[in-house]
Protein backbone atom coordinates (compact mmCIF):
# COMPACT_ATOMS: atom_id res chain seq x y z
CA UNK A 1 0.00 0.00 0.00
CA UNK A 2 1.30 3.34 -0.82
CA UNK A 3 0.25 6.53 0.94
CA UNK A 4 2.49 9.55 0.30
CA UNK A 5 2.08 13.26 -0.69
CA UNK A 6 0.61 14.61 -3.91
CA UNK A 7 3.83 14.66 -6.34
CA UNK A 8 3.59 15.77 -9.86
CA UNK A 9 3.06 12.59 -11.43
CA UNK A 10 -0.21 12.41 -9.90
CA UNK A 11 -1.91 14.68 -11.49
CA UNK A 12 -3.89 12.68 -13.90
CA UNK A 13 -4.90 10.75 -11.13
CA UNK A 14 -5.99 14.27 -9.60
CA UNK A 15 -7.77 14.94 -13.11
CA UNK A 16 -9.48 11.70 -13.17
CA UNK A 17 -11.30 11.91 -9.49
CA UNK A 18 -12.05 15.89 -9.37
CA UNK A 19 -14.95 14.98 -11.02
CA UNK A 20 -16.28 12.44 -8.42
CA UNK A 21 -15.49 14.13 -5.52
CA UNK A 22 -16.99 14.72 -2.27
CA UNK A 23 -16.09 18.71 -0.94
CA UNK A 24 -15.93 19.37 2.48
CA UNK A 25 -16.29 22.69 4.67
CA UNK A 26 -19.53 24.10 2.88
CA UNK A 27 -19.33 27.84 4.24
CA UNK A 28 -15.60 27.90 2.47
CA UNK A 29 -17.27 26.47 -1.00
CA UNK A 30 -20.03 28.43 -0.75
CA UNK A 31 -18.04 31.42 -0.31
CA UNK A 32 -15.57 30.61 -2.97
CA UNK A 33 -14.87 28.49 -5.69
CA UNK A 34 -11.68 26.21 -5.09
CA UNK A 35 -10.24 24.26 -7.23
CA UNK A 36 -8.71 21.01 -5.88
CA UNK A 37 -5.78 20.66 -8.92
CA UNK A 38 -5.14 24.38 -8.25
CA UNK A 39 -4.67 23.33 -4.13
CA UNK A 40 -3.01 20.45 -4.83
CA UNK A 41 -0.28 21.50 -7.44
CA UNK A 42 0.52 24.85 -5.33
CA UNK A 43 1.56 22.48 -2.35
CA UNK A 44 4.07 21.18 -4.81
CA UNK A 45 5.83 24.62 -4.38
CA UNK A 46 8.00 25.28 -1.08
CA UNK A 47 7.52 29.43 -2.24
CA UNK A 48 3.84 29.11 -1.54
CA UNK A 49 2.27 28.79 2.21
CA UNK A 50 1.92 25.27 2.85
CA UNK A 51 -1.81 25.73 4.52
CA UNK A 52 -3.32 23.22 2.00
CA UNK A 53 -1.84 19.33 2.26
CA UNK A 54 -2.60 17.10 -0.22
CA UNK A 55 -2.52 12.89 0.22
CA UNK A 56 -2.87 10.48 -2.50
CA UNK A 57 -3.39 6.71 -1.86
CA UNK A 58 -2.27 4.20 -3.79
CA UNK A 59 -3.04 0.17 -3.97
CA UNK A 60 -2.89 -2.02 -7.01
CA UNK A 61 -3.57 -4.87 -5.59
CA UNK A 62 -7.04 -3.96 -3.68
CA UNK A 63 -9.96 -4.53 -5.90
CA UNK A 64 -11.85 -2.26 -3.45
CA UNK A 65 -10.32 0.81 -2.27
CA UNK A 66 -7.80 0.91 -5.31
CA UNK A 67 -7.24 4.78 -5.40
CA UNK A 68 -8.00 7.83 -3.50
CA UNK A 69 -7.47 11.70 -2.66
CA UNK A 70 -7.77 13.78 0.18
CA UNK A 71 -7.22 17.34 0.79
CA UNK A 72 -6.46 19.01 4.51
CA UNK A 73 -6.62 22.84 5.35
CA UNK A 74 -4.66 24.18 8.48
CA UNK A 75 -6.29 27.40 10.44
CA UNK A 76 -4.58 30.71 10.31
CA UNK A 77 -2.80 31.18 13.55
CA UNK A 78 -3.86 27.89 14.46
CA UNK A 79 -3.37 24.55 15.74
CA UNK A 80 -5.89 23.19 13.95
CA UNK A 81 -7.03 22.19 10.82
CA UNK A 82 -10.00 20.91 8.24
CA UNK A 83 -10.78 18.40 5.61
CA UNK A 84 -11.60 20.24 2.76
CA UNK A 85 -11.67 17.16 0.19
CA UNK A 86 -12.29 13.64 -0.09
CA UNK A 87 -12.19 11.47 -2.83
CA UNK A 88 -14.06 9.37 -4.72
CA UNK A 89 -17.33 10.07 -3.40
CA UNK A 90 -19.14 7.25 -1.63
CA UNK A 91 -22.26 7.15 -4.16
CA UNK A 92 -18.93 7.36 -7.00
CA UNK A 93 -19.10 3.52 -9.07
CA UNK A 94 -15.39 3.23 -7.56
CA UNK A 95 -16.13 4.38 -4.10
CA UNK A 96 -16.39 2.30 -0.90
CA UNK A 97 -16.13 3.67 2.77
CA UNK A 98 -12.65 1.75 3.37
CA UNK A 99 -11.38 4.70 0.99
CA UNK A 100 -12.35 6.76 3.04
CA UNK A 101 -11.06 5.12 6.01
CA UNK A 102 -7.75 4.71 4.99
CA UNK A 103 -6.90 7.94 3.98
CA UNK A 104 -8.18 9.47 7.48
CA UNK A 105 -6.33 7.50 9.12
CA UNK A 106 -3.06 8.18 7.83
CA UNK A 107 -3.78 11.88 6.82
CA UNK A 108 -4.11 12.47 11.00
CA UNK A 109 -0.75 10.44 11.12
CA UNK A 110 0.88 12.85 8.62
CA UNK A 111 -0.31 15.79 9.40
CA UNK A 112 0.45 15.41 12.74
CA UNK A 113 4.36 16.72 11.76
CA UNK A 114 2.90 19.68 11.28
CA UNK A 115 1.96 20.37 15.24
CA UNK A 116 -2.22 20.09 14.23
CA UNK A 117 -3.43 18.87 17.57
CA UNK A 118 -7.40 19.58 15.95
CA UNK A 119 -8.77 18.37 13.03
CA UNK A 120 -12.28 19.35 12.21
CA UNK A 121 -14.80 17.47 9.27
CA UNK A 122 -18.22 19.25 8.06
CA UNK A 123 -20.29 16.72 6.10
CA UNK A 124 -23.48 16.07 5.14
CA UNK A 125 -25.71 14.85 7.83
CA UNK A 126 -26.30 11.20 6.17
CA UNK A 127 -25.38 8.05 8.14
CA UNK A 128 -23.28 6.20 5.84
CA UNK A 129 -20.70 9.02 6.03
CA UNK A 130 -21.07 10.12 9.96
CA UNK A 131 -20.31 6.56 10.62
CA UNK A 132 -17.58 6.39 8.23
CA UNK A 133 -16.05 9.24 9.98
CA UNK A 134 -16.64 8.11 13.40
CA UNK A 135 -14.69 4.66 12.34
CA UNK A 136 -11.72 6.81 11.78
CA UNK A 137 -11.55 8.19 15.18
CA UNK A 138 -14.21 11.54 15.02
CA UNK A 139 -16.88 12.36 17.41
CA UNK A 140 -19.70 14.57 16.32
CA UNK A 141 -19.47 18.13 17.74
CA UNK A 142 -23.12 19.65 16.75
CA UNK A 143 -25.34 19.32 14.12
CA UNK A 144 -25.83 22.64 11.41
CA UNK A 145 -28.85 23.76 9.27
CA UNK A 146 -28.12 25.74 6.57
CA UNK A 147 -30.45 28.46 5.60
CA UNK A 148 -30.40 30.48 1.98
CA UNK A 149 -31.82 33.31 1.15
CA UNK A 150 -32.20 34.81 -2.35
CA UNK A 151 -33.34 38.40 -1.73
CA UNK A 152 -32.48 40.63 1.32
CA UNK A 153 -35.47 43.34 2.54
CA UNK A 154 -34.29 46.78 1.30
CA UNK A 155 -36.39 48.26 4.53
CA UNK A 156 -33.62 50.04 6.71
CA UNK A 157 -32.24 49.18 9.96
CA UNK A 158 -32.94 51.63 12.68
CA UNK A 159 -30.45 49.75 15.76
CA UNK A 160 -27.91 50.35 18.30
CA UNK A 161 -25.56 47.80 16.17
CA UNK A 162 -21.89 49.15 15.86
CA UNK A 163 -18.56 47.96 14.48
CA UNK A 164 -16.82 45.72 16.52
CA UNK A 165 -13.78 47.06 18.29
CA UNK A 166 -10.26 45.89 20.27
CA UNK A 167 -11.92 46.69 23.51
CA UNK A 168 -14.82 44.30 22.94
CA UNK A 169 -12.61 40.85 22.94
CA UNK A 170 -12.87 40.46 26.63
CA UNK A 171 -16.98 41.00 26.40
CA UNK A 172 -17.05 38.78 23.12
CA UNK A 173 -15.58 35.82 25.02
CA UNK A 174 -18.26 36.03 27.60
CA UNK A 175 -20.91 36.47 25.39
CA UNK A 176 -19.64 32.90 23.79
CA UNK A 177 -19.35 31.34 27.04
CA UNK A 178 -22.75 32.36 28.07
CA UNK A 179 -24.42 31.09 24.95
CA UNK A 180 -22.40 28.22 23.52
CA UNK A 181 -23.13 24.59 25.83
CA UNK A 182 -20.34 23.35 27.71
CA UNK A 183 -19.44 20.32 25.89
CA UNK A 184 -19.22 22.27 22.78
CA UNK A 185 -16.58 25.51 24.28
CA UNK A 186 -14.83 21.99 25.29
CA UNK A 187 -14.02 20.43 22.21
CA UNK A 188 -13.85 24.19 20.81
CA UNK A 189 -12.07 26.27 23.00
CA UNK A 190 -9.89 23.51 24.72
CA UNK A 191 -5.65 24.31 24.54
CA UNK A 192 -3.90 23.00 22.19
CA UNK A 193 -0.55 23.67 23.74
CA UNK A 194 0.11 23.69 27.61
CA UNK A 195 0.29 27.82 27.79
CA UNK A 196 -1.83 28.66 24.60
CA UNK A 197 -4.53 31.50 24.68
CA UNK A 198 -7.62 30.02 22.63
CA UNK A 199 -9.31 32.80 20.12
CA UNK A 200 -12.87 32.81 20.52
CA UNK A 201 -14.97 31.78 17.66
CA UNK A 202 -16.88 34.83 18.03
CA UNK A 203 -13.22 36.80 16.89
CA UNK A 204 -11.80 34.28 14.83
CA UNK A 205 -11.67 34.12 11.04
CA UNK A 206 -11.56 30.42 9.73
CA UNK A 207 -11.28 31.42 6.10
CA UNK A 208 -8.96 33.60 3.86
CA UNK A 209 -11.52 35.96 2.78
CA UNK A 210 -12.78 39.37 4.09
CA UNK A 211 -15.23 39.36 7.17
CA UNK A 212 -16.96 42.22 8.95
CA UNK A 213 -18.40 42.20 12.85
CA UNK A 214 -20.57 43.84 14.45
CA UNK A 215 -22.04 43.83 18.00
CA UNK A 216 -25.06 44.94 20.12
CA UNK A 217 -24.47 46.73 23.15
CA UNK A 218 -27.06 45.24 25.98
CA UNK A 219 -29.04 48.24 27.10
CA UNK A 220 -29.77 45.98 30.74
CA UNK A 221 -26.53 46.10 31.66
CA UNK A 222 -22.90 45.99 31.19
CA UNK A 223 -21.29 44.04 28.10
CA UNK A 224 -22.74 42.61 24.83
CA UNK A 225 -26.17 41.20 23.93
CA UNK A 226 -25.21 39.71 20.81
CA UNK A 227 -22.45 40.02 18.18
CA UNK A 228 -23.14 39.04 14.38
CA UNK A 229 -20.11 38.40 11.57
CA UNK A 230 -20.44 38.91 7.81
CA UNK A 231 -17.99 36.71 5.18
CA UNK A 232 -17.80 38.05 2.42
CA UNK A 233 -17.61 36.03 -0.68
CA UNK A 234 -17.85 36.86 -4.89
CA UNK A 235 -21.47 36.21 -5.10
CA UNK A 236 -22.73 35.35 -1.67
CA UNK A 237 -22.37 36.34 2.30
CA UNK A 238 -22.30 34.20 5.27
CA UNK A 239 -23.37 35.23 8.33
CA UNK A 240 -22.83 33.95 11.67
CA UNK A 241 -24.97 35.06 14.71
CA UNK A 242 -23.96 35.18 17.96
CA UNK A 243 -26.82 35.97 20.52
CA UNK A 244 -28.87 33.91 22.96
CA UNK A 245 -31.80 32.12 21.45
CA UNK A 246 -33.17 30.89 24.44
CA UNK A 247 -34.04 34.22 25.64
CA UNK A 248 -38.00 34.88 25.22
CA UNK A 249 -37.63 38.24 23.81
CA UNK A 250 -36.06 38.14 19.86
CA UNK A 251 -35.66 42.04 19.77
CA UNK A 252 -31.80 41.16 19.65
CA UNK A 253 -31.73 38.60 17.28
CA UNK A 254 -33.57 41.02 15.13
CA UNK A 255 -31.56 43.52 15.62
CA UNK A 256 -28.76 41.74 14.65
CA UNK A 257 -30.26 39.85 11.41
CA UNK A 258 -32.07 43.30 10.02
CA UNK A 259 -28.22 44.96 10.11
CA UNK A 260 -26.55 42.24 8.47
CA UNK A 261 -29.02 41.42 5.48
CA UNK A 262 -29.31 45.83 5.37
CA UNK A 263 -25.13 45.43 4.62
CA UNK A 264 -25.59 42.25 2.27
CA UNK A 265 -28.24 44.58 0.26
CA UNK A 266 -26.00 47.10 -0.26
CA UNK A 267 -22.81 45.44 -1.03
CA UNK A 268 -22.36 44.96 -5.10
CA UNK A 269 -22.58 41.39 -6.93
CA UNK A 270 -24.01 39.63 -3.75
CA UNK A 271 -27.22 37.98 -4.56
CA UNK A 272 -27.22 35.40 -1.87
CA UNK A 273 -27.01 35.03 1.97
CA UNK A 274 -26.55 31.73 3.77
CA UNK A 275 -26.73 31.35 7.43
CA UNK A 276 -25.67 28.17 9.74
CA UNK A 277 -28.21 27.24 12.47
CA UNK A 278 -26.60 25.00 15.79
CA UNK A 279 -28.50 22.30 17.18
CA UNK A 280 -28.84 24.77 20.48
CA UNK A 281 -29.94 27.54 18.48
CA UNK A 282 -33.00 26.27 17.15
CA UNK A 283 -35.13 29.18 18.53
CA UNK A 284 -33.53 31.49 15.48
CA UNK A 285 -35.51 28.75 13.08
CA UNK A 286 -39.13 30.31 13.38
CA UNK A 287 -37.11 34.44 12.89
CA UNK A 288 -35.37 32.80 9.82
CA UNK A 289 -38.80 31.86 8.31
CA UNK A 290 -40.42 35.10 8.69
CA UNK A 291 -37.12 37.00 6.83
CA UNK A 292 -38.00 34.76 3.55
CA UNK A 293 -34.99 32.28 4.40
CA UNK A 294 -35.41 28.57 3.44
CA UNK A 295 -33.29 25.17 4.80
CA UNK A 296 -30.98 24.64 2.26
CA UNK A 297 -28.99 21.35 3.38
CA UNK A 298 -28.23 19.86 6.77
CA UNK A 299 -24.56 19.30 8.12
CA UNK A 300 -22.33 17.57 10.92
CA UNK A 301 -19.20 19.15 12.27
CA UNK A 302 -17.47 16.18 13.55
CA UNK A 303 -13.62 16.39 15.66
CA UNK A 304 -10.98 14.37 16.49
CA UNK A 305 -8.38 15.25 18.62
CA UNK A 306 -4.43 14.10 17.59
CA UNK A 307 -1.70 13.23 19.94
CA UNK A 308 1.31 15.36 20.23
CA UNK A 309 4.77 14.98 21.89
CA UNK A 310 5.97 17.23 24.19
CA UNK A 311 8.71 17.77 26.06
CA UNK A 312 8.35 19.09 29.53
CA UNK A 313 10.51 19.03 33.23
CA UNK A 314 8.50 17.12 35.50
CA UNK A 315 9.29 17.59 39.50
CA UNK A 316 9.62 13.71 40.69
CA UNK A 317 10.11 13.64 44.06
CA UNK A 318 11.49 10.29 45.35
CA UNK A 319 11.28 9.53 48.91
CA UNK A 320 14.09 10.47 51.89
CA UNK A 321 15.35 7.88 54.07
CA UNK A 322 15.46 8.02 57.48
CA UNK A 323 18.10 7.72 59.76
CA UNK A 324 18.54 4.77 61.92
CA UNK A 325 18.34 6.03 66.07
CA UNK A 326 19.27 2.56 66.89
CA UNK A 327 21.42 0.40 66.44
CA UNK A 328 19.73 -3.18 64.76
CA UNK A 329 20.84 -6.33 66.09
CA UNK A 330 22.00 -8.50 63.49
CA UNK A 331 20.54 -11.84 62.13
CA UNK A 332 23.49 -14.28 64.07
CA UNK A 333 23.37 -13.81 68.10
CA UNK A 334 26.32 -15.35 70.28
CA UNK A 335 25.07 -17.33 73.22
CA UNK A 336 25.09 -15.96 76.37
CA UNK A 337 26.40 -18.06 79.58
CA UNK A 338 23.76 -18.42 82.28
CA UNK A 339 25.57 -18.44 85.75
CA UNK A 340 22.40 -19.24 87.13
CA UNK A 341 22.32 -23.10 86.00
CA UNK A 342 25.98 -23.98 87.13
CA UNK A 343 25.43 -25.44 91.20
CA UNK A 344 29.10 -25.84 92.77
CA UNK A 345 29.06 -27.54 95.73
CA UNK A 346 31.24 -26.94 98.90
CA UNK A 347 35.01 -26.45 98.26
CA UNK A 348 35.69 -29.67 100.69
CA UNK A 349 33.23 -32.05 98.27
CA UNK A 350 34.96 -34.87 96.73
CA UNK A 351 36.05 -34.11 92.79
CA UNK A 352 33.52 -37.35 91.52
CA UNK A 353 30.56 -35.71 93.02
CA UNK A 354 31.32 -32.38 91.87
CA UNK A 355 32.01 -33.20 88.22
CA UNK A 356 28.39 -36.08 88.43
CA UNK A 357 26.42 -33.00 89.70
CA UNK A 358 27.38 -30.78 87.26
CA UNK A 359 26.79 -33.72 84.38
CA UNK A 360 23.34 -33.62 85.21
CA UNK A 361 22.92 -30.11 85.49
CA UNK A 362 24.61 -29.96 81.42
CA UNK A 363 22.48 -33.03 80.11
CA UNK A 364 19.23 -30.46 80.60
CA UNK A 365 20.98 -27.79 77.87
CA UNK A 366 21.51 -27.23 74.64
CA UNK A 367 24.77 -28.70 72.68
CA UNK A 368 26.09 -24.97 72.47
CA UNK A 369 25.10 -24.13 76.12
CA UNK A 370 26.83 -27.41 77.63
CA UNK A 371 29.82 -26.58 75.90
CA UNK A 372 30.38 -23.11 77.05
CA UNK A 373 29.50 -24.46 80.38
CA UNK A 374 31.75 -27.31 80.17
CA UNK A 375 34.88 -25.27 79.75
CA UNK A 376 33.94 -22.65 82.45
CA UNK A 377 33.13 -25.59 84.64
CA UNK A 378 36.92 -26.72 84.17
CA UNK A 379 38.45 -23.54 85.00
CA UNK A 380 36.74 -23.43 87.88
CA UNK A 381 37.77 -26.39 89.44
CA UNK A 382 41.16 -25.61 88.12
CA UNK A 383 41.21 -22.57 89.81
CA UNK A 384 40.32 -24.23 93.31
CA UNK A 385 42.30 -26.86 93.04
CA UNK A 386 45.38 -24.43 93.24
CA UNK A 387 43.88 -22.35 96.04
CA UNK A 388 43.92 -25.70 98.26
CA UNK A 389 46.47 -27.57 96.93
CA UNK A 390 48.61 -29.22 100.12
CA UNK A 391 51.62 -27.13 100.76
CA UNK A 392 55.11 -28.68 100.93
CA UNK A 393 56.91 -30.41 103.92
CA UNK A 394 59.69 -29.33 102.22
CA UNK A 395 61.92 -27.39 104.75
CA UNK A 396 63.19 -23.94 103.30
CA UNK A 397 66.81 -23.45 102.73
CA UNK A 398 68.49 -20.22 104.05
CA UNK A 399 69.98 -18.05 101.38
CA UNK A 400 73.03 -17.00 103.36
CA UNK A 401 73.91 -20.83 104.98
CA UNK A 402 73.78 -22.42 101.50
CA UNK A 403 76.18 -19.32 100.61
CA UNK A 404 78.78 -19.48 103.18
CA UNK A 405 78.97 -23.16 102.55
Amino acid sequence: MSFRPFYLGDALLLQRLRNVSSPLQIERTLLESISPVRTAIRSCFPWYRHSSFTYVLRQEENGLAREGLIQLRIRPNSHEADVTLLSPALDAPQGHPAIWQKLLTYSAKNIFRQNVCRLFSDLPDQPLLVNTFRQAGFVPLTQVTVWRLDSAPLAPSNSNVRPQQTADAPDLEKLYQRITPMPVQQLEMAPNQPDEDRIPPTLANPHHVPMSSYVLDDDRGSGLAGSVQIFWGKRSAWIRLWVDTNNPDPQDARQLLDFALQRIDEAPHVHRAYIGVRAYQAGLNAHLSDYGFAPFTDRMVMVRNILQWQRRTVDHRMPKLEAVREAVPGSLALPKFDGRRLHLPDLGGHQTERRRLHQSDTRQQPAAWRQSNTHGLRYAEACAHRRHRPTSTRPATDQRTRGSH
